[in-house]
């Protein structure tokens, strides 16, 4: 027993001691991110204050970019649409004249180096693309009218039963578009009396309509006519009330089925007695109708689409 006691007390105490001299204990990676964050910050900075300190023509570039990096090519950095470029940075034609030393038209900062020459010649290019785009829309609409009165012809003599109803369908061509109005006479109805409700005829007339409208990009307005014959005063019911829900009730047909495009209908309206047809007669029954117009496309339309294509 005294012999282990001896062994225990004479066991050496050994102390380990980890690292050398100048080393430091492990502090892990978070101090990398802090420092990534810090640099990150400054960069912006000088590139904020770059921007501030850049010509207009720079930050108009640079706010280009920003809103559609799209435009430019990641290669080169020039803009996908130099017509695009010249309406945003350029401004329809400032800084033509200026003298050689502020580059003669050409993007300062070295983003963007393009002549006004290729601007004129893009522009020129999609400027007759969107007059060819618009001469052939307008080319459709009246082929459409052409074919509705073709249509109405079989109509007529398939069915003489509506030979009276067809007759009083007008097509109409002007700057707006082509105008289909459906006018009533004495002895047609395209509603009920004095109400919204539309015959059975006419629904059946408007959902054709609407189909082949439906297969064009031009938007579509609707407007509701009566005559000057109005309601007792006593009623609270007017020609306004009357002639916007005789409209609205001709958008709901056309729209059933997805006949007509989301969106196609952009304008509903009631006009009462303010635009009469028979202006000599302001009972007359045929001051009472639907217009259905489907407006023309423009070739400012068509040179808007043709530059986000560009893009």
């Amino acid at each position: 027993m005294a012999d282990e006691e001896q062994q225990h007390k004479e066991q050496p105490i050994i102390i380990k001691k980890t690292g050398g001299h100048g080393e430091h204990p492990h502090h892990g990676g978070a101090w990398k991110v802090a420092y990534a964050d810090f640099v990150t910050a400054m960069m912006a900075f000088f590139i904020v204050m770059w921007i501030l300190a850049s010509s207009e023509e720079t930050k108009e570039a640079v706010s280009a970019y920003f809103e559609d990096p799209g435009a430019f090519s990641f290669i080169t950095g020039k803009s996908a649409s130099a017509v695009d470029l010249n309406i945003k940075i350029q401004k329809k034609g400032e800084g033509k004249g200026k003298g050689k030393g502020e580059g003669e038209g050409k993007g300062k900062g070295g983003f963007f180096e393009f002549s006004e020459e290729m601007v004129d010649s893009v522009a020129s290019k999609l400027l007759q693309k969107a007059i060819n785009d618009s001469s052939l829309a307008a080319d459709k609409v009246k082929s459409l009218g052409d074919k509705f009165e073709k249509y109405w012809d079989k109509l007529k003599n398939e069915k003489p039963e509506l030979l009276q109803l067809l007759n009083s369908i007008t097509i109409e061509f002007s700057e707006e578009g082509l105008r289909v109005e459906l006018i009533e006479s004495e002895e047609n109805m395209f509603f009920r009396i004095g109400s919204s409700q539309l015959t059975d005829e006419a629904v059946g007339l408007l959902q054709n309509l609407a189909y082949e409208i439906g297969k064009l990009p031009n938007t579509v307005e609707i407007e509701g006519h009566t005559d000057s014959r109005g309601y007792s005063k006593g009623s609270g019911y007017t020609n306004w009330d009357l002639s916007t829900e005789r409209a609205n009730a001709a958008r709901k047909v056309m729209m059933e089925q997805d006949l007509l495009w989301p969106g196609q209908v952009t304008k509903v309206t009631g006009f009462a007695y303010r635009k009469l047809r028979n202006k000599d007669n302001p009972f007359d029954v045929t001051n009472r109708r639907v217009s259905v117009l489907v407006k023309q496309i423009d070739s400012e339309k068509f040179l808007e689409i043709a530059r986000k294509d560009e893009q």
